[in-house]
C-alpha cells in the first residue's frame, strides 16, 4: 500500500535548497566512431585548403594537422595523388607594368570539367626588376633577386605564408666571380630547410667556389668547404628530386673543359659531380634536367629535328637509362619543362604556352595568361604541403586598389621618361 501524501513529505523550496541540473551528454567527437590511425590517414590525403578548415572542427584535430609527423605523412600521400595532375606554379611579368605575377593552375577534378589559373598574392616586392624561383622543395619555394641572390624569400603558396632571409655578410670577389647560383634543399633527418649561395667562379678560374648555407634551424649562414671546382652558367638549380638541388656545370681539368652534373649531398652537406650521358648524347643540340616520378630526367634534342626528343632517367647503380622518345611534337616551338607525370609543357611561335600530352600527342591545356610578357614564363611542377618554417607570416593580400595604384604609378613613370 502506498504512503499517503502529506505535509511530512513535501519538500519546500527556498533559498538554501539546491537546484536539480540535468547532466550533459559528453561531446561526440569523431575518435568515439574511428580509431585515430584511420582519421589520420584520411585526413592525410586531403587538400591543404581544405585541412585548414577541418583545424576548427575540434581540438584535436588541430593538433593532429599540426604535428610533423602528419605533415611529412599528408606531403607524401598527397604528392603522390597530385602525379596524376600536378598543380602548374607560373612565373610572369605583366606586359604593361613589367610587374612579376605568381600564378596556380589547377588541373580540372574530372575529365569534363574544366581548370583554372589563378593569380596568387606574391610575397616579393613586384617593382623589383627581376625575379627568380628555386624549387619548389617540399611546398616550399625560393624567390629571390640576381645577380647575387638578394631579397632571399621563403614561401609556401598553399599556406600562403613567406619570411625574409637574413642578408648574408659575404661579398663576392670581383674578377673571380660572375654571380651567384642560388639552391633549395630539404634535410629529412633535421626536419631542415637549407638555401643554398654559390659565387660562381668565372669558366677559367682554378679557385674553388665560395659556398655558404642558411638554414631554417639556425636562421644563419654558415661556409661550406668546396673542394668541386666548377662552374654554373645559370642563377639557379637545375631540377629538385626529393629536396636534392641538381646543377648543370663544367670543369676546366687535366682533361680540358667538359660539361658536368653536380648535386648536394645533403646528409654530408658537400657537392657531388654525376656521370653525365655518352659522347654522342653529351654532344647533342640541347639537353634539359627534368623529373620524372622520383627520379632526375633528362631531354637530350637532336640538332636536325627538335620536334623530337629522347627520355633519360638516372640511377644512382645503373646510371642513365634511355626509356623512350618522343615526337614528333608539330606544333609546338620549344619545350620548357616536364611534370613528374611525363606531361611536357611547351610553347609554339606565337609564345602560347601549352601542356602537353607525349603519350596521345595532344594538348591538354593551355597555360598561357592574357597579361603576361612574351618570352617571361617559368613553369615548375608544384606539390602543395602544410610545411612552414619559422618566422613564415601570412601574405599581404593585393587588393584591387593596390594593383591600380601600381598600374598608374608605372604610367605615369613611363610618361615621364618619356
Amino acid at each position: 500500500m502506498a504512503p499517503a501524501k502529506g505535509k511530512g513529505n513535501v519538500k519546500k523550496k527556498g533559498k538554501g535548497s539546491s537546484k536539480i541540473t540535468k547532466s550533459r551528454a559528453p561531446e561526440s567527437t569523431s575518435d568515439s566512431y574511428f580509431p585515430r590511425e584511420i582519421i589520420s590517414n584520411i585526413l592525410s590525403r586531403l587538400p591543404v585548403n581544405i585541412l585548414l578548415r577541418f583545424r576548427c572542427v575540434c581540438k584535436q584535430w588541430r593538433n593532429l594537422i599540426s604535428k610533423p609527423n602528419f605533415i611529412a605523412a599528408h606531403f607524401s600521400h598527397y604528392s603522390a595523388l597530385q602525379r596524376s595532375g600536378s598543380s602548374i606554379l607560373i612565373g610572369t611579368r605583366h606586359y604593361e607594368s613589367s610587374h612579376h605575377v605568381l600564378s596556380l593552375y589547377t588541373p580540372p577534378p574530372e575529365p569534363e570539367s574544366s581548370s583554372s589559373i589563378v593569380e596568387l598574392d606574391s610575397p616579393f616586392p613586384c617593382f623589383f626588376p627581376h625575379m627568380y624561383i628555386v624549387g619548389p622543395c617540399n611546398g616550399i619555394v625560393c624567390l629571390f633577386q640576381p645577380p647575387w641572390g638578394d631579397l632571399i624569400t621563403l614561401w609556401n603558396p598553399a599556406m600562403r605564408q613567406s619570411r625574409m632571409v637574413k642578408l648574408s655578410e659575404s661579398e663576392p670577389i670581383m674578377g673571380v666571380h660572375c654571380w651567384a647560383s642560388i639552391g633549395l634543399a630539404f634535410d629529412p633527418q633535421e626536419n631542415d630547410f637549407l638555401v643554398l649561395r654559390i659565387f660562381t667562379a668565372v669558366p677559367t678560374s682554378t679557385v674553388p667556389n665560395h659556398v655558404e648555407m642558411w638554414s631554417t634551424k639556425s636562421f644563419g649562414w654558415k661556409k661550406l668547404k668546396s673542394e668541386v671546382v666548377f662552374h654554373i652558367p645559370g642563377h639557379t638549380s637545375n631540377v629538385n628530386v626529393k629536396g636534392v638541388p641538381y646543377w648543370f656545370a663544367t670543369v676546366t681539368d687535366e682533361f680540358g673543359w667538359r660539361p658536368v652534373l653536380v648535386r648536394f649531398d645533403v646528409g654530408k652537406k658537400v657537392f657531388e659531380k654525376l656521370p653525365m650521358l655518352g659522347t654522342g648524347e653529351r654532344n647533342k643540340k640541347h639537353q634539359q634536367l627534368v623529373v620524372l616520378g622520383d627520379s632526375l630526367g633528362k631531354f637530350t634534342f637532336d640538332e636536325r629535328d627538335e620536334s623530337h626528343f629522347d627520355v633519360w632517367v638516372m640511377d644512382d647503380e645503373d646510371g642513365w637509362t634511355k626509356k623512350y622518345n618522343v615526337g614528333p611534337i608539330h606544333g609546338l616551338e620549344r619545350t620548357m619543362g616536364c611534370l613528374r607525370n611525363g606531361d611536357i609543357v611547351a610553347k609554339n611561335k606565337e609564345e602560347e604556352v601549352f601542356l602537353f600530352d607525349p603519350v596521345t600527342c595532344s594538348v591538354k591545356a593551355n597555360l598561357s595568361i592574357d597579361s603576361s610578357k612574351n618570352g617571361a614564363y617559368m613553369i615548375f611542377d608544384y606539390s602543395e604541403s602544410l610545411m612552414l618554417t619559422g618566422g613564415m607570416l601570412p601574405v599581404k593580400k593585393q587588393n584591387a586598389r593596390d594593383k591600380l595604384a601600381r598600374k598608374k604609378l608605372t604610367r605615369a613613370c613611363v610618361d615621364f621618361m618619356l
